[in-house]
C-alpha cells in the first residue's frame, strides 16, 4: 500500500479511534513548521525527505526510525494533535500553504482543511497546568526535610509565578488604540481624562499605586541624539528649537532622572505637543487593573518611524522583548505609508513567528468590505516584499474588532447581540491562547516540572537512606552505617574530581569568532553591490529612488546576513557546550539530574543575548546615512561615498568585541558551578540529617519502628507525585 492510500485509508476509516491511538510522548515536542514538513512527505517525494538532514533531526526529536513506518505513525500523531485542538489549525494550514510550491501536499491540504477540530481554551490549560505544578510544590514543602529545602521549593514557586507576558501595541495616529485598549481593560483608563496622547513609550502594569514613572535621557543618549541630528535636518531644526525654549540640563542628567507623578499630573510632561516629551525616554504606569493581574503588562508605543532615533530603538528593544505584536488599523483608512513600511520592517527583523493587524472601528463596514481591506493588506504587502520574502506575511493574522460596542456593553449601554458583533470576545480568546501555548511558556513549565523532579529526587533520597541507617542498625549495629558515611566520602571525592574536570574542560572550549572579520566585510561588500544594482536599475529607467525599499534591501542584507553568521557561532557553541555537558553527565552520572535543570533556560538565555549583540543604534545610523546618500544623483563618486559609509558603519558595530563580551564559555561555568554548589549543598544537608539520625540512633532517642513506618508513607507520597509530576501537561 503506497503513503498516500496508507494515510487516506487511516485518517478516513479510523479517525473516530485516533483519541486513543498513537501519540507523540511529548505534545510540544515539534514546532508547527516541523509538522508541516512532515505531514507534506508523501509517495512522490518521501525518498528525497529521508535525505535532508532537517527531516532526520524531526524524527531524532521525537526518538523514531526515519522510514515509511516512521512517517506514517507520526502523520497519525500529528493528526490527533490537531484533532484534539493542541495545534492550530490556521497556523498549519499556512505551513502547509507555503509547502505547497515545493512538495505536492494537495491531498493532506484538503484534508485538514476539512478536519473538525475541538477548540482549546489554552490559558485554562495553561493555568490549569501551572496550579497543577503549584499544588504538588506545596505537597513538597509539607514534605521537606528541613528548612533549606522548603525555601528552596518557597523560590521555585515565586520564580514561575512572576512569570511575566508583555504584550506590544503599535498604530499610526487615529488608528484606535485608546479605544481598543479601553475596551480590553473594560473601562475608561486610557484618554484626555486620565492619560493623555503621549510621543513617548508607555508601559501599563499592574499595581496599587495610580501613580506613574516618568524616565528620562542621561547624557550619553542625550548626546546620541544630537548625533544622530548631523543626518536629519528635521531632528536638527527640532533639537535647535528645543534647546531654546527649555532648560535641557534640568532633566538631563549623568544618571538618568526618575520623576514620580500622579496620572493627573502626566500630561504637564508627557504630551506630544509638550516639547517635555522629546526628553522623555519612557514612561511606566502603575494601576490594579484586572485584566493585568496575571502578570501581563501593555507596551503602547509610538511606533518606528519617530525622527529621534533613540526613541525608536528603545521601541525597537521592547518589540524584541514583547511575546505578542499588535498592530491597529483603522478599517476606513485601510494600509497607510506608515502602516505599510511598519509592518515590512517587522516582517524582516522581528523573532515574532507571528503577530496580529486588528481592523478597528470594524462597525462602520461590512463583512464584504472588511474581507476586501484585508485582501488589499495582504496583496500590498506581498508586492512590497516582491524579490525579498514575499511568505513572510503569512506571518500575520487579521482581526475585525469595534471598542466602541465593547466598551457601550460594559457601560451598560448596549445589548449582549451588539458586544458579540464587536469581535472582542473573539479577540481576547485570541490573545490569550497565543500568550499562552509559546515558547515561553514550554520553556516555563518544562523547566518548573524538572526543579520539582529534583528536589523530589532528594527527598526520595533522604527518606529511602533513613529507612536503610534504621533497618541496618536493627540488624547488623554501627558497622553497617559507617558504610554510609565512606559513601558520602566518596562522593564528595568524586565532586571535587568533577569541579577540577570541569574547570579544565572549560579553558579547552574557544569562543568562535575566528573569521568573522572577512565574514563582515563580504557581507557589507554584498550589502554595497545590492544597493548600488539597484542605483543603476532606477537610474537605466530614469527613475528616482524609493526610499523605502532602498532600506528594505538593506535590512534584509544586513540583519538576514548577521544573523546567518551568529546562527552558526551559536549553533557551534551550544553544541560543544551540549557535547561536554552531556560527557559529564555519562561520566559523573550524581550530576545528571542537576545539570539537566534549568539548562534549557540556560541555551535559551545564551541565545538572545547572542541574538542582542547587534547593536540596533549604530544600524540606524547607517541607515539613516545609506538613505540620505542615496537621494543624491548616481555617479562614480556617489559609489565611493557609499563603500566608505558602509565599511565604516560595519567597523562600528564592533561584532568581535561584543563577542568577546558575552563570555558564553564563562557563563556556561558558571552555571556548572552553580549546579555543583547545589548538588554539594544537598549532600552536606543530607550528611547533616544522617549524622544526627546517628546520634538519635544510638541515643536511643527515637521509636525506630515509628519513624520507618512515617517515612514509607512520605515514600509512597513521593512516588505518587512523582508519576503525577511525569503526567502533567
Amino acid at each position: 500500500m503506497n503513503l498516500d492510500n496508507f494515510l487516506q485509508e487511516t485518517w478516513q476509516n479510523h479517525l473516530q479511534f485516533l483519541d486513543l491511538d498513537a501519540n507523540f510522548e511529548d505534545k510540544n515536542a515539534l514546532d508547527i513548521s516541523r509538522i508541516a514538513i512532515l505531514l507534506s512527505a508523501n509517495e512522490d517525494n518521501y525518498e528525497r525527505y529521508f535525505l535532508l538532514k532537517e527531516f532526520q533531526d524531526i524524527f531524532k526529536i521525537i526518538n523514531l526510525r526515519v522510514d515509511i513506518f516512521g512517517i506514517q505513525y507520526a502523520q497519525v500523531c500529528a493528526i490527533n494533535l490537531l484533532k484534539t485542538g493542541f495545534l492550530d489549525k490556521e497556523d498549519l494550514l499556512k505551513a502547509l500553504r507555503i509547502l505547497e510550491k515545493i512538495s505536492k501536499n494537495s491531498l493532506i491540504l484538503e484534508f485538514v482543511e476539512k478536519l473538525e477540530v475541538k477548540k482549546i481554551d489554552k490559558k485554562a490549560v495553561f493555568e490549569s497546568g501551572f496550579k497543577e505544578l503549584n499544588s504538588i510544590n506545596l505537597e513538597l514543602q509539607k514534605l521537606a526535610f528541613n528548612d533549606e529545602c522548603k525555601q528552596r521549593l518557597e523560590k521555585t514557586l515565586e520564580k514561575f509565578q512572576n512569570l511575566e507576558f508583555n504584550i506590544c501595541i503599535t498604530g499610526v495616529m487615529n488608528s484606535g488604540k485608546s479605544s481598543l485598549l479601553n475596551a480590553l481593560l473594560k473601562e475608561d483608563f486610557l484618554g484626555v481624562s486620565n492619560i493623555p496622547e503621549t510621543a513617548n513609550l508607555t508601559v501599563l502594569e499592574y499595581g496599587t499605586s495610580h501613580s506613574a514613572k516618568i524616565y528620562f535621557w542621561d547624557e550619553r543618549e542625550w548626546q546620541n541624539i544630537l548625533e544622530s541630528s548631523k543626518f536629519s535636518e528635521e531632528l536638527r531644526n527640532f533639537a535647535e528649537e528645543l534647546s531654546k525654549d527649555l532648560n535641557i540640563s534640568e532633566f538631563i542628567k549623568k544618571e538618568a532622572l526618575i520623576k514620580q507623578s500622579s496620572l493627573e499630573e502626566l500630561k504637564s510632561f508627557s504630551s506630544a505637543k509638550n516639547k517635555l516629551s522629546a526628553l522623555i525616554k519612557k514612561i511606566e504606569i502603575e494601576s490594579p487593573l484586572e485584566f493585568l493581574k496575571n502578570n501581563i503588562r501593555i507596551v503602547d508605543t509610538p511606533g518606528l518611524d519617530d525622527i529621534v532615533v533613540q526613541r525608536e530603538l528603545v521601541t525597537s528593544e521592547y518589540l524584541k522583548e514583547s511575546d505578542f505584536l499588535i498592530h491597529l488599523m483603522n478599517a476606513s483608512q485601510s494600509l497607510t505609508q506608515k502602516d505599510a513600511q511598519f509592518l515590512i520592517h517587522c516582517l524582516l527583523n522581528s523573532r515574532l513567528s507571528k503577530f496580529l493587524i486588528v481592523l478597528t472601528k470594524a462597525d462602520l463596514l461590512g463583512e464584504k468590505e472588511l474581507n476586501e481591506v484585508i485582501s488589499y493588506t495582504k496583496q500590498s504587502l506581498k508586492a512590497r516584499l516582491e524579490n525579498l520574502d514575499s511568505n513572510l506575511v503569512e506571518k500575520i493574522d487579521f482581526l475585525c474588532v469595534s471598542a466602541k460596542r465593547a466598551s457601550n456593553f460594559y457601560k451598560g449601554l448596549a445589548s449582549k447581540e451588539d458586544f458579540e458583533k464587536s469581535g472582542m470576545k473573539e479577540f481576547e480568546e485570541y490573545l490569550f491562547n497565543e500568550l499562552y501555548s509559546g515558547e515561553k511558556t514550554k520553556i516555563a513549565m518544562n523547566a518548573y516540572k524538572k526543579e520539582l523532579l529534583l528536589e523530589l529526587k532528594n527527598l526520595l533520597d533522604e527518606y529511602e537512606m533513613q529507612n536503610k541507617l534504621i533497618k541496618e542498625n536493627e540488624q547488623s549495629g554501627d558497622k553497617e552505617n559507617e558504610k554510609l558515611f565512606l559513601e558520602f566520602k566518596a562522593q564528595k571525592e568524586l565532586l571535587q574530581k568533577a569541579k577540577e574536570e570541569i574547570k579544565n574542560s572549560i579553558l579547552k572550549l574557544e569562543n568562535l569568532e575566528s573569521g568573522l572579520d572577512n565574514l563582515l566585510l563580504l557581507l557589507a561588500k554584498k550589502l554595497k553591490e545590492r544597493l548600488i544594482d539597484e542605483l543603476k536599475y532606477l537610474q537605466n529607467k530614469g527613475q528616482k529612488a524609493n526610499l523605502s525599499r532602498i532600506l528594505n534591501i538593506t535590512d534584509i542584507t544586513v540583519k538576514d546576513g548577521i544573523n546567518d553568521i551568529l546562527r552558526e557561532i551559536k549553533f557551534e557553541n551550544l553544541k560543544r557546550i551540549e557535547d561536554l555537558k552531556t560527557a559529564l553527565s555519562v561520566k559523573y552520572e550524581f550530576l545528571q539530574d542537576d545539570f539537566e535543570s534549568g539548562f534549557e533556560e540556560f541555551k535559551s538565555q545564551i541565545s538572545k543575548n547572542i541574538e542582542n549583540i547587534f547593536s540596533s543604534e549604530k544600524f540606524s545610523l547607517l541607515r539613516m546615512q545609506i538613505s540620505q546618500l542615496t537621494q543624491k544623483k548616481f555617479d562614480f563618486s556617489l559609489e565611493t561615498e557609499l563603500d566608505e559609509v558602509i565599511h565604516k558603519g560595519f567597523e562600528s558595530f564592533e561584532m568581535p568585541k561584543f563577542l568577546e563580551e558575552l563570555k558564553i564559555n564563562q557563563t556556561f561555568f558558571d552555571f556548572l558551578n552553580q549546579k555543583l554548589a547545589h548538588y554539594e549543598s544537598s549532600q552536606n544537608e543530607k550528611l547533616e540529617n544522617l549524622e544526627n539520625l546517628m546520634g538519635n540512633l544510638k541515643g536511643k532517642n527515637m521509636d525506630l519502628s515509628l519513624s520507618y513506618e512515617k517515612n514509607l508513607e512520605k515514600i509512597a507520597r513521593l512516588s505518587q507525585l512523582k508519576t503525577e509530576l511525569l503526567n502533567a501537561n
